[in-house]
């Protein structure tokens, strides 16, 4: 069994492990990927002619022997690349089996990753087609399931040090007791709102409130089928910035429910062949126009109800016609106002407050709100959107209380386990990363090591699972 990389790693116990990793697993290990891949196959024609580029130079460490050189470190769980490297130099039949006639520089590693970022993130939506048949072979019904969810992966930037929040604290403490404040002032949250959008050194280090904390990270959305097998790393970005009338976890939810679609059309442009059955996410999904989208995909959402996207003011009731009331005159209808339309977002037929009139003085609207009970404190009065054809949150193809619905929705925590075996691979809580294309390269180079795992797991028909990839290398 190979060192955790949680714990400290000596020559003595190195020495011991590589013993029994060149005596007794290198040769299994080795012909269990030669055997079960081909490089050919894995590595898309691009990559080759962007890696040999330059004319009469000749490559000391081949294509193919840097990319098996980093998914081994990952599938061994190694802390560094300084380990890998150890192990390439007293390893004749590692060198042999990389193609390597030497042990490379680290630096090599580092710039290829920075180098060829682009190379890596087409291989891994390459593998991810590639892979795709695998997947119905496996399991067709979890196969045609997708599960997403957000993450972020921590860079090292000084950010991320507990000290930097407790110092900004302490200074608002400070300020509080100056301006004497009274304990109805929320110091943390005023604080929190304090907090640099994104880190001084790596701007791409954006401020998230992930796993119950806040941080610096490179924020990523990542998606699987049904039984965790990856279907896409997206990197994509948006606004999550606290305010103070927001607690951390609505931001979140907020962040959540609007990189869903961004995140999903860009997958299906890569991948217009794919096709699922079911949605899986969890309630910071929970928005209409998820619903609509993934309802014009054809896709049943399976997505838990979420607490702010409910309001404790009274619901309207409806006319015979279909037009809201007054929550407090059912007898009086609101008036329509027209259609809201917007990209990618489910047409609404808006409503408003009937006691509300417009004036214009002086080219300027002002509106008056003519109420003695009213139901809203907007001075604008109560306004209800409703989503054209039916209501996508309510009206769910599964009912959420039916046996089916559970037992699907109880499949969506594959999605975080794989996230964590990504972040086990790339030892992200050791590795000291502070460059946004080596952290995402990385990241990618994690993808793709699971992706060849479950390929040589499929075609070896290993018993212990589909994604076993300690079992096949215990």
């Amino acid at each position: 069994m190979l060192i955790s990389a949680s714990n400290q790693v000596s020559l003595f116990d190195l020495d011991a492990e590589l013993h029994e990793l060149t005596a007794k697993k290198s040769d299994q290990l080795f012909s269990l990927f030669n055997q079960f891949t081909n490089m050919d196959d894995i590595i898309p024609a691009s990559f080759y002619n962007a890696y040999y580029s330059d004319v009469g130079k000749n490559r000391d460490f081949p294509l193919d022997g840097m990319l098996k050189a980093l998914v081994f470190y990952n599938l061994l769980g190694l802390p560094t690349v300084s380990t890998l490297i150890f192990i390439i130099s007293i390893s004749s039949d590692f060198r042999k089996f990389l193609g390597f006639p030497r042990a490379p520089h680290p630096s090599q590693f580092s710039r290829f990753k920075s180098l060829f970022y682009d190379e890596i993130l087409e291989m891994f939506h390459h593998l991810v087609d590639f892979t795709s048949t695998f997947a119905i072979d496996a399991d067709e019904d979890l196969a045609k399931i997708l599960i997403t969810d957000t993450t972020g992966f921590e860079l090292y930037v000084k950010e991320n040090n507990p000290k930097f929040y407790q110092a900004m604290l302490k200074t608002v403490k400070t300020y509080a007791k100056s301006q004497k404040y009274d304990k109805s002032f929320d110091v943390e949250k005023y604080a929190q709102s304090k907090m640099p959008k994104q880190s001084v050194s790596n701007p791409d280090a954006k401020l998230t409130y992930l796993n119950g904390h806040f941080g610096y990270y490179q924020k990523v959305i990542l998606s699987t089928n049904g039984f965790g097998l990856i279907r896409d790393i997206n990197f994509y970005n948006a606004d999550n910035i606290l305010e103070l009338d927001l607690s951390p976890q609505e931001t979140k939810d907020l962040y959540d429910a609007k990189s869903l679609i961004p995140s999903l059309e860009t997958f299906f442009d890569l991948h217009p062949k794919a096709n699922f059955n079911y949605f899986l996410g969890d309630s910071g999904f929970d928005a209409v126009d998820n619903y609509a989208y993934l309802n014009g995909k054809n896709i049943v959402p399976i997505i838990n109800l979420n607490s702010r996207n409910t309001s404790t003011l009274p619901e309207p009731l409806f006319t015979e016609d279909g037009v809201p009331t007054c929550p407090n005159n059912p007898d009086l209808p609101m008036t329509y106002v027209g259609i809201i339309k917007g990209k990618n977002r489910a047409d609404r037929a808006q409503y408003v407050c009937p006691k509300r009139t417009i004036t214009m003085t002086d080219r300027t609207k002002s509106i008056l709100l003519d109420c003695e009970h009213p139901c809203t404190s907007s001075s604008y009065g109560r306004i209800k959107n409703i989503t054209i054809h039916h209501n996508y949150r309510f009206n769910a193809a599964m009912p959420r209380s039916s046996v089916e619905w559970m037992s699907l929705y109880k499949i969506r925590t594959v999605c975080e386990r794989t996230i964590a075996q990504l972040k086990s691979f790339i030892q992200i809580n050791i590795s000291k990363i502070n460059k946004t294309l080596t952290l995402k390269s990385n990241i990618l180079l994690a993808g793709i090591t699971q992706l060849i795992a479950f390929i040589i797991l499929h075609k070896s028909k290993h018993s212990t699972g589909r994604l076993a990839i300690k079992a096949m290398i215990a």
